[in-house]
């Protein structure tokens, strides 16, 4: 019976691990489907810029959105900043 007990237990944590290694799942904390969002680093990648930069970059632009401890940056509301705000942003 105890070694059942033992083989459910090492069920749970390697499934626990599982979810931790995945990430938290923000899409049911984000209702609006029309609109864009990444994770800083995701971020990072897509603007091929450093990492501490496109934070700094996100927040001057107001577009972080935080979801209990973790943070999304708005991606739409980043990119009108980049053009409304900075040089080599598309002419008009």
């Amino acid at each position: 019976m105890t070694r059942k007990k033992e083989i459910d237990e090492a069920e749970r944590k390697k499934e626990l691990l599982r979810k931790l290694r995945k990430g938290p799942d923000l899409d049911k904390y984000v209702d609006d489907k029309k609109r864009r969002y990444t994770s800083y680093a995701g971020g990072a990648r897509i603007y091929s810029m450093s990492y501490y930069t496109f934070i700094k970059l996100a927040k001057e632009a107001g577009a972080n959105v935080k979801i209990k401890k973790n943070v999304v940056v708005d991606l739409d509301v980043l990119e009108k900043y980049i053009e409304e705000n900075c040089e080599g942003g598309p002419k008009k």
